[in-house]
């Protein structure tokens, strides 16, 4: 059995364990990433990055179909989806390239295998047959989690499917009932329908999307609809018809990866089993770390990048960083897509107003044929300070991003100069105009 001694082990290389490796041997320190599958995680290589493919795809045959509008005369061939599962397996190799190029570029060093605790310094790497024994001084765990299945459906990878088995379909099933109304089942049921499967949505709450704002929920709900989507709201019996279905995708939830004996050594994990950890992202064992979804705190690839630098930097130089989100945005990719941010403390403020402002009344989504949707804003009325925004419609993914560093900034206000015209953007400017009755853009209120 060989042995390798490290500064700082990092086991997974998802977004919060490629961020903490690279972050750790930024700061000189040896550094080794454990990988059971492939470099990029769930997140690049069945989770974020090729469910965006798929939908980027999906737009775009609906751009080519709408092509008209512009005065041209396209005609689409029938779609072949294995095509486009290649092309997009082609694209996920070349970025997972990227990362293993940027990870060489630092000496990190990627081992291929299962680690299991040995104790709080020592790691026990398996890969078919071969064992290698690892001894850091810090290790970060960013083992990520796993799609939950339903008590009585287990996946079996045919009809009772995961997330990850819905993303390795090469065909279009003709019928699916997708289980759960959150970002995953919108998004696969948005695609699957745009591409010919006939989809039920099912989802036990009241509303798609439960902890997201009333209205942005019901207009997803009208726009699956619109595009032939089934969808169930209060619905807690999906499954007693579940022979009519070719497949049933389950996506109710993940659970946490932590089959690597932390009950071993001691790490303290929540009664869901995720890892406990402190503001530092240190569990109970001083020289342990844990970041990104096994923590369990947003389950989301941009905060688990954040935790992993985080965890990186007090590893290698002691304590001194601490998470501080001042705010968490979130964004799910219907069609068209929906967002939103909000302060964290945004449920003290009381004396709010809200301002919303229709892409009907953007110049420039009368331009890029995208009119559907709409920004709000609740704005402090004393302060006049922005306190979070929602968006519906085109390119709210990228929006989202600039509100996010009008609330992160503390801006109290938002002025209009640093907006150009035409642009999308600055709707979220006259939304927030609108919250504070000075919106030139749009009629007088009656």
């Amino acid at each position: 059995m060989d042995s390798s001694r490290y500064n700082v082990a990092v086991i997974g290389s998802g977004p919060g364990g490629f961020a903490a490796a690279v972050r750790a041997a930024q700061l000189g320190a040896k550094t080794v990433v454990i990988e059971k599958s492939f470099v990029g995680g769930t997140c690049l290589n069945c989770g974020c990055m090729p469910t965006k493919f798929l939908w980027q795809a999906l737009k775009l045959k609906q751009k080519i179909q709408k092509s008209y509008e512009y005065g041209f005369n396209s005609k689409l061939d029938p779609v072949v989806f294995s095509d486009v599962i290649n092309k997009r397996d082609k694209n996920i190799s070349n970025i997972r390239k990227g990362m293993e190029l940027i990870l060489s570029s630092y000496s990190i060093d990627v081992v291929k295998g299962t680690a299991s605790f040995k104790d709080k310094n020592m790691l026990s790497v398996s890969n078919e047959g071969r064992h290698l024994d690892i001894l850091a001084d810090k290790i970060i765990i960013a083992s990520g989690t796993k799609p939950s299945s339903i008590r009585g459906f287990d996946f079996d990878g045919n009809k009772i499917i995961s997330s990850t088995d819905a993303l390795s379909l090469t065909k279009i099933p003709k019928t699916m009932l997708v289980v759960g109304g959150g970002a995953i089942g919108i998004e696969m049921a948005t695609i699957f329908s745009g591409f010919g499967c006939s989809v039920t949505l099912a989802e036990c709450e009241g509303q798609l999307l439960p902890n997201e704002d009333g209205e942005i929920s019901e207009e997803i709900k009208k726009n699956l609809s619109r595009q032939g989507v089934e969808v169930l709201t209060s619905c807690v019996n999906s499954l007693n018809n579940a022979d009519k279905y070719e497949k049933i995708l389950i996506v109710t939830g993940r659970s946490p990866v932590n089959d690597f004996g932390i009950d071993k050594i001691g790490v303290k994990t929540t009664a869901s089993k995720f890892v406990e950890t402190n503001e530092f992202c240190q569990t109970n064992i001083e020289n342990i770390y844990a970041v990104g979804d096994i923590a369990g705190k947003n389950l989301l690839a941009y905060t688990a990048q954040n935790e992993g630098c985080i965890a990186a930097e007090n590893a290698v130089k002691g304590n001194s960083l601490k998470i501080n989100n001042k705010v968490i945005l979130q964004v799910v990719f219907s069609m068209p897509q929906s967002a939103s941010v909000k302060v964290v403390d945004f449920s003290n403020y009381k004396n709010v107003s809200l301002g919303k402002f229709p892409f009907t009344a953007s110049g420039r989504a009368f331009i890029e044929g995208e009119r559907a949707g709409f920004v709000k804003c609740a704005v402090d009325k004393v302060t006049q300070k922005p306190l979070a925004f929602w968006l519906l419609g085109a390119h709210s993914d990228e929006l989202i991003n600039t509100a996010s560093q009008i609330l992160a900034n503390s801006a109290n206000h938002i002025s209009r100069e640093s907006f150009f015209h035409p642009s999308l953007s600055e709707s979220l400017l006259n939304a927030s105009e609108d919250a504070l009755g000075k919106c030139t853009e749009l009629p007088k209120r009656l």
